[in-house]
């Protein structure tokens, strides 16, 4: 099936307004031919000419400022290899930030980003155009209102089905169309019982916060009133005054609150103090001591943002108290290794990943580890690069 594949020229075109459009049924869509593939640029593989007949196509639509979706791209990649010759991902940036509508910038910063991934996206990337027209010819009416989304288009290259997923449902829903046991009714079927389950239990969530409400009130005066005006000073006050007058109520769950707060103030340094108080007053509080050590330890290249040295005490407590073999053990080490890196001891954190990832590897299928693995792997890529003189 051959259909127009249109790479606009970011600065040739004139600005299209596409007003609102409302989000459609996304069973409209599905036994139909896709929408044409419009794209500002192709930032990785060669643009894609035609849907080949008998192979089934994922279309992708991800952006490089969503968690979920750069969480995705890995499962994506091994689905294509798993696949080869079967199976082959297209992915769509969408709803990039862009200074005003003119504004081109984002491409270049999509296609930075597609480079740093190597290997871990391995598959085609396209950039949507600046007036969003993949966003409005396939993202809206597909009617998710979220991303990830993808559209899984089958070999007679018709849409057999559209939606917001895990990677695990979108790789269900690949096996079965491959497999030619795919039925459109009936996962619409299943979609509309598991949405029903989900209001049932959001339900049952509202009560129980309505319930707990009250008691937050009677422990914490003040706080909840503060956050919903979105007044963040009032709100710290609230919970300074309450663990003045309990001590007890900060290692609950509420110095996690106050923690949350501080970083949203964007000054390092009262996170850093506050860091420091935790480990202070509740050292052999294992739980205070990860969630402290999740917060404060910088998992990426580039200068820490906050106190590495205190990062890295806390990563090592954190992982002292862990249980083997559990799913905290496995975080807490891959954890450990970046605060190690981070402080200089990277021969330490070389050892200390490369035992994560084997632990991650030994316990697959028995814990839950999402992409700790490929994590990993990238962390030992960036260990060991030479350092810079």
């Amino acid at each position: 099936m051959r259909f127009p594949i249109r790479v606009l020229a970011p600065v040739a075109f004139g600005l299209q307004l596409l007003g609102h459009v409302h989000a459609q049924d996304p069973a409209a869509v599905v036994g139909k031919a896709p929408p044409p593939i419009t794209v500002a640029a192709w930032v990785k593989g060669a643009p894609l000419e035609r849907f080949e007949p008998g192979i089934v196509y994922v279309v992708d639509f991800w952006a490089t400022w969503c968690a979920p979706c750069k969480a995705a791209i890995p499962h994506l990649t091994r689905m294509q290899k798993d696949h080869q010759g079967k199976v082959e991902v297209i992915g769509i940036s969408i709803s990039e930030r862009q200074a005003d509508p003119e504004d081109t910038a984002y491409i270049e910063r999509v296609r930075t980003f597609v480079e740093g991934q190597g290997e871990r996206m391995g598959y085609r990337v396209a950039v949507d155009t600046k007036d969003k027209q993949m966003h409005a010819a396939w993202f809206k009416p597909a009617g998710t209102a979220g991303i990830p989304t993808a559209y899984v288009i089958d070999g007679k290259g018709t849409v057999a089905w559209v939606g917001i997923g895990s990677p695990k449902v979108v790789e269900r829903i690949v096996g079965e169309v491959l497999a030619g046991t795919f039925d459109a009714r009936a996962e619409a079927e299943r979609a509309r019982k598991e949405e029903a389950e989900a209001k049932e239990r959001s339900a049952a969530d509202i009560a129980r916060a309505r319930a707990s409400a009250q008691k937050t009130d009677d422990k914490y005066p003040g706080y909840r009133e503060a956050m919903k005006r979105g007044d963040r000073a009032a709100a710290l006050a609230a919970l300074d005054a309450a663990f003045e007058a309990d001590p007890s109520s900060e290692a609950t769950a509420a110095y996690q609150w106050k923690l949350m707060l501080l970083l949203q103030g964007g000054v390092p340094e009262q996170v850093n103090g506050y860091g420091r108080s935790l480990l202070e007053r509740f050292p052999d509080n294992a739980d205070v001591i990860s969630f402290a050590s999740a917060v404060l330890v910088h998992m990426d290249e580039g200068a820490p943002r906050y106190d590495a040295q205190l990062a890295h005490t806390l990563a090592e407590k954190a992982f002292a108290a862990t249980k083997p073999d559990t799913r905290t053990q496995l975080y807490a080490r891959f954890r450990l290794g970046w605060a190690q890196f981070h402080v200089g001891k990277k021969d330490e954190a070389m050892t200390t990943m490369t035992e994560a990832l084997a632990a991650v590897k030994r316990l697959q299928g028995k814990v839950e580890t999402d992409d700790l693995a490929q994590s990993c792997e990238d962390a030992l890529r960036i260990f060991r690069k030479p350092a810079k003189t």
